[in-house]
């Protein structure tokens, strides 16, 4: 095992290194060279599982329930997280990308010689977790990060304070943790891209002065099934939610995707139409326009009634603003901020991206007028870079999502 993580870390960046280093608590002079700090983390990683295996947070251990449950060599599909793994990250689990630009998920497992090392210890690990109450901790402090988006250390303190110290060597504090423009210390969800944008965003709701209180149940709701957080599927909109993905063929761990990334995207305005992706993977289950339509509508309902990261966690249906508009004859208020959302609706313009076949032209004679066949996108090569500003090539951004 150690020869194996020695090669795996040694291809990191030094800073990389370092940064595993605090994570998994080595006491390390400072200034150690690159080759001295593969060598300590993977001895330490090698010899001592059973000691790192109790640093890992609940997500890290439910994915190596995941793989033990598989075998070793066995490789199996994981959705790209917006919540990282620490043990993915460190080498201990690797990734594997699939051989499709298009793919939105990967495939994990562990090696033979690692599983071996590792397994034995899981179960330890996993009843520890659970019975020292540092997994309910976890999904407390989680929930408190994704029903804000980011908040001071300050507050986050007379939040948790009763836990914070079941959770203080967690590495979701370092893995979450930020500074504003101002050199004030964050904590933030782990789905968020950008502190600076949320704060400047937030600038625009002068009347808006708190953060929203929320109850136990429910901060406990949003920092459960993680990676796939998802929160408010037991109110009237996030019910018909869910129905309408079921009954348009979701299940499973993919349900639970498509329902975590609508949460996701009703958060950033640069992923505003990626709010209705799901409706456009399973185009071939919808009936008409008019189901195509109820179900614009249904996730726009839901995105409505979620807590907002902008928006100090109150909900855009509790203060009118950050709406999602999708009947154009809605107009907000002058001067109001919002979101101007174009309805998805067939593709116009880009026929001679459609590869045209008799098939296709008898089963689009069938369809009524207007069926939403695709989204109204201009065409991006996988390399060049995201339309959305985020600096990535697009086959790993945006274009992860695109079917």
């Amino acid at each position: 095992m150690y020869s194996y993580l020695k090669d795996i870390l040694q291809h990191l960046r030094k800073q990389d290194l370092e940064y595993l280093v605090d994570l998994f608590e080595r006491d390390c002079p400072i200034r150690m060279k690159k080759a001295e700090l593969v060598s300590e983390l993977a001895v330490y990683l090698s010899s001592s599982p059973a000691e790192w295996l109790n640093l890992m947070p609940e997500r890290d251990l439910m994915l190596l329930l995941r793989i033990r449950e598989a075998g070793p060599e066995v490789h199996i599909k994981e959705y790209y997280p917006d919540y990282p793994s620490v043990l993915e990250y460190a080498g201990i689990v690797s990734a594997y990308p699939v051989d499709d630009p298009d793919a939105i998920y990967h495939e994990v497992w562990m090696c033979r010689e690692v599983y071996r090392k590792v397994m034995p210890y899981l179960d330890d690990a996993l009843l520890r977790g659970y019975s020292s109450g540092r997994f309910q901790a976890e999904r407390k402090m989680l929930g408190f990060f994704n029903l804000y988006g980011l908040i001071p250390y300050d507050l986050l303190f007379d939040l948790m304070q009763d836990d914070m110290l079941t959770v203080s060597r967690s590495p979701l504090l370092k893995l979450c943790r930020g500074y504003g423009p101002d050199d004030e210390l964050y904590f933030c969800s782990p789905c968020l891209d950008s502190i600076d944008d949320v704060l400047k965003e937030r600038a625009l709701f002068e009347e808006i002065n708190d953060y929203r209180p929320f109850l136990q149940k429910e901060v406990l709701e949003a920092g459960g099934g993680a990676p796939e957080f998802v929160f408010g599927l037991g109110t009237e909109s996030g019910s018909a939610l869910d129905t309408m993905l079921r009954n348009l063929g979701f299940e499973g761990a993919d349900l639970a995707w498509e329902e975590h990334e609508i949460w996701m995207c009703a958060q950033d305005p640069e992923r505003n139409l990626a709010l209705f992706d799901a409706l456009s993977r399973k185009g071939d289950s919808i009936a008409s326009q008019e189901e195509y339509d109820r179900g614009v509508q249904i996730i726009a309902d839901y995105a409505n009634s979620l807590p907002k990261w902008r928006l100090f966690g109150y909900s855009a249906d509790e203060t009118g603003a950050l709406r999602v508009y999708v009947d154009p004859s809605e107009e907000p208020a002058e001067g109001e901020p919002h979101w101007e959302m174009p309805h998805p609706s067939i593709s116009e313009g880009y026929s001679d991206l459609i590869e045209t076949t008799p098939e296709l032209d008898a089963l689009t004679a069938m369809m009524p007028p207007g069926f939403p066949f695709g989204m109204a996108i201009p065409h991006v090569a996988g390399d060049d870079p995201c339309p959305c500003g985020s600096g990535l090539k697009y086959k790993n951004c945006h274009g992860r999502n695109k079917s």
